[in-house]
């Protein structure tokens, strides 16, 4: 696996809220000999992806993520695009397949790229997970510190893996991240909540509707026996850590990116 290269897609929450869990993830690649270049330029992806036919506009800034990678793979030999937030890889893994499965959306939306060459719908939109998944051998052989009393409720949130055409496993029932725990040594929970959703933006306009659904996951954590969740998404972190931060009782329980207890157990 050695000479792989991939391009890096960061996203405003990462590069504004989440640095030490960009710096750990491409720590651990690094470490597997997984060359990242970050584009050299690029734009909000837009947060959401619109479901509204009609309303390709917002859909703008993704498509010229999409074009600045095109023209960035010719440059570094690769086509594959990295993502470690949910949420950005939602929205370009969708606008994605659903530009090569609408070409005259595709059309619509060029008339708006005044400086950009036209997408060519060549550009594979990978999540961290996926890339951990596939390097899962490498991982165990750079196992150097055993982590102990660590017990993980794995997190997946609900971007990352829904809708089902572009989740890189089962929607209902991933096993992705407690397999790369697993591997590492590290004792996981079976976790019946861990897509269930923390509340998202609801924490912008109804703060307590947010905090409700995240404290629902936090307490079945510290029933299941966890104290540690293990999560992806920044703002699933947010929630979660916003909720723990509010409960009237001490549940026992952490909340930390899974690249925290990877990179831990790789003794960086």
């Amino acid at each position: 696996m050695r000479g792989v290269r991939l391009l890096y897609y960061p996203g405003c929450t990462v590069k504004r809220n989440a640095l030490e869990y960009e710096k750990k993830a491409l720590e651990i690649l690094g470490k597997i000999s997984i060359e990242v270049r970050e584009l050299d330029n690029w734009y909000c992806c837009g947060a959401f992806y619109s479901l509204a036919k009609d309303d390709l506009m917002k859909h703008v800034g993704g498509l010229r993520t999409l074009v600045k990678a095109q023209v960035q793979a010719r440059q570094y030999g690769t086509n594959k695009l990295l993502t470690l937030c949910p949420m950005c890889y939602n929205v370009l893994k969708r606008i994605n397949k659903s530009l090569s499965e609408n070409p005259g959306d595709l059309d619509t939306l060029s008339l708006f790229m005044d400086e950009e060459e036209r997408y060519t719908i060549g550009i594979e939109v990978l999540h961290l997970l996926e890339v951990l998944r596939d390097n899962i051998e490498r991982l165990k052989g750079l196992v150097a510190v055993e982590v102990k009393d660590v017990v993980v409720a794995p997190y997946y949130g609900c971007t990352a893996l829904r809708p089902r055409e572009v989740a890189f496993d089962n929607a209902e029932d991933p096993v992705v991240m407690d397999d790369i725990l697993k591997a590492l040594g590290i004792k996981v929970v079976e976790f019946p909540f861990k897509t269930e959703c923390c509340g998202a933006y609801h924490s912008v306009f109804n703060r307590e509707i947010a905090i409700e659904k995240s404290r629902e996951i936090l307490e079945e954590a510290a029933a299941r026996g966890a104290n540690t969740i293990a999560v992806i998404c920044p703002l699933c972190k947010y929630n979660l850590e916003t909720a723990l931060s509010s409960s009237g009782r001490k549940l026992g329980v952490k909340v930390i990116y899974l690249t925290d207890l990877v990179s831990q157990v790789m003794g960086l």
